[in-house]
């Protein structure tokens, strides 16, 4: 009788696993935990707020110009990824890339909806991910 509760609870224990969502804190630790483990990219900050209808997943990147498309990529793909398993609906996602050199940073934006067919379902590629939710401007 022990085993079968055991197995059970373990059965159980797999479909929660899978839906688990992370609260807004959990995630920011999880984003720090990655930045902090690349050489090439350095997070300079993070912020969660909202405006007007969105909620937005902002954070602030330091990178080379060389390495500007790389780490843009690389950084929607974390916060698509992390938004994908957060507690908070997130609609919106803000990079604020800083350079090495004294440049203007640029300020990224993508709808994350749109951009989840991108980094998540796979049905885009990267020209219509451009084409179709990335907007760059600088300050």
């Amino acid at each position: 009788m022990k085993t079968t509760w055991f197995i059970f609870l373990i059965i159980l224990n797999i479909p929660l696993c899978r839906e688990q969502n992370y609260g807004d804190k959990q995630i920011e630790i999880m984003l720090n935990q990655y930045y902090k483990d690349s050489p090439i990219y350095k997070l300079l900050g993070n912020h969660i707020f909202n405006n007007e209808n969105d909620i937005v997943f902002q954070i602030e990147v330091q990178t080379s110009i060389e390495d500007f498309n790389s780490s843009m990529l690389d950084a929607f793909a974390v916060i698509n990824k992390l938004s994908n398993i957060a507690k908070t609906k997130f609609t919106k996602a803000v990079v604020i890339f800083h350079f090495n050199s004294n440049k203007l940073p640029i300020i990224a934006e993508a709808r994350l909806r749109c951009s989840k067919k991108f980094f998540i379902k796979k049905t885009q590629d990267e020209t219509q991910w451009r084409k179709n939710c990335l907007s760059i401007q600088t300050q």
